[in-house]
């Protein structure tokens, strides 16, 4: 039977790697002091729009409830997030540190054309100021180190290096918006054409086009400050210089890189943004940045950052550079067999119950197999001892180790 596209069933030995990836990302993020929080999986579309941009709002899967409401499934949870913070959370102390891990839904991901994939992130509520913007960039670093990964850079940006030159040009609002859209869908031919045509400033234009080249180290600010002249823009590449230093103070300069042709697929975005590359893949592993407004439209006014991480694409990112980063290797398992004799039955429920109060893994024969057919059975599924109760009163039990065949009498 079929699934509808862009959907996957998730095998035991696929969700094992997964958990583990998101235990290790979890454990970091606890350890920094964030705490987890789970919104709805959908929501009212229009309280889900007001964070999504005109390419998220389109990538949105919708419906009807009962009632005629439109209802859509959550494309991230940064807004559902914003509203808890603004309505159920106004009373916590601030700043507010939360973190989630959860499913999102989009029509197309760009990666394997997924509909359903999984999110891990933080979010920084109710402090606006340059070391909270380099908290949540050097929180997406350790994350990724603590994954696995070893070759990643985060780039950093500012949404106004694009809002101010869009705000210099005398052109109307659609045609920003599809300047914007080609940007973000990196179709530079189409951008030039678009720009050819309008009646746009050579320095501007000039800008505009260079933008998505201007990658790397703080040169890169020195080579913006040449070609810009507005307010907004010079603003904005003060602004990541002071955060790059924080960065550097941190000890992740290594990780850290400028990149100028940096613009996000959502409207919440005012300031510093990033986004996470390796070799491996070519869009990004993780994204994210400060959203100053977002918590005001469900009313209390809470400058925010934050950043999250695709798991299926980090997982993806992490089997290409290490197949053994996601291994789980061969657990202690063990699986206690009995001769079939139903008088041996309760010793060796016994027997199982004491190993897993030992925090073990332990099955039980229940199919009254041969011991061949059980060797073989256990050899395939990774189980490392076998345990024969011969004796129904005994305490002395044998165990084979299914790997060696090295047969010894325990006593537990």
């Amino acid at each position: 039977m079929n699934i509808p596209k862009g959907l996957n069933d998730l095998l035991p030995g696929e969700v094992l790697k997964r958990r583990l990836l998101e235990n290790r990302i979890s454990k970091i993020f606890t350890q920094w002091g964030y705490q987890e929080i789970i919104t709805p999986t959908f929501e009212f579309y229009e309280i889900l729009a007001k964070g999504a941009g005109s390419i998220m709002k389109k990538e949105m899967i919708k419906f009807f409830d009962r009632e005629g409401n439109i209802i859509a499934f959550r494309p991230e949870i940064t807004t559902s997030i914003a509203r808890v913070a603004s309505t159920k959370m106004q009373l916590e102390p601030k700043p507010s540190r939360l973190y989630y891990i959860g499913n999102v839904f989009r029509y197309d991901d760009k990666v394997g054309n997924q509909r359903e994939f999984c999110q891990a992130g933080v979010e920084l509520i109710g402090v606006n100021s340059k070391e909270a913007d380099a908290e949540v960039i050097a929180l997406a670093v350790e994350s990724l180190k603590n994954s696995g990964l070893r070759k990643f850079f985060i780039d950093i940006g500012h949404i106004n290096l694009f809002n101010g030159i869009m705000q210099s040009i005398k052109v109307k609002e659609e045609r920003k918006q599809e300047i914007k859209d080609v940007i973000l869908n990196k179709n530079f031919v189409l951008l030039e054409k678009i720009l050819s045509i309008e009646d746009i400033k050579a320095k501007e234009k000039e800008y505009i086009l260079k933008m998505p080249t201007l990658r790397g180290k703080e040169e890169v600010l020195e080579e913006a400050e040449k070609i810009i002249d507005n307010q907004l823009s010079a603003a904005a590449l003060k602004e990541i210089k002071e955060v790059y230093h924080l960065l550097r103070d941190y000890g992740l300069e290594e990780y850290i890189l400028i990149d100028l042709g940096i613009i996000r697929d959502f409207d919440y975005y005012t300031g510093i943004i990033f986004e996470g590359y390796t070799d491996y893949m070519g869009f990004p592993i993780c994204g994210g940045g400060r959203y100053d407004n977002l918590c005001s439209k469900f009313g209390e006014d809470l400058p925010s950052t934050g950043f999250a991480i695709g798991i299926e694409r980090l997982a993806t990112t992490l089997e290409k550079e290490d197949a053994n980063s996601l291994k789980l290797g061969r657990l202690n398992k063990y699986l206690v067999y009995y001769q079939n004799n139903t008088t041996y039955f309760k010793n060796a429920l016994i027997t199982a119950e004491k190993l897993r109060k030992k925090g073990l893994i332990v099955e039980l024969e229940i199919g009254k197999r041969k011991y061949d057919k059980v060797l073989s059975y256990a050899r395939l599924k990774g189980i490392k001892y076998i345990l024969i109760i011969a004796d129904h009163q005994s305490d002395k039990i044998n165990r084979i180790e299914v790997i060696s065949g090295k047969k010894e009498m325990i006593n537990l």
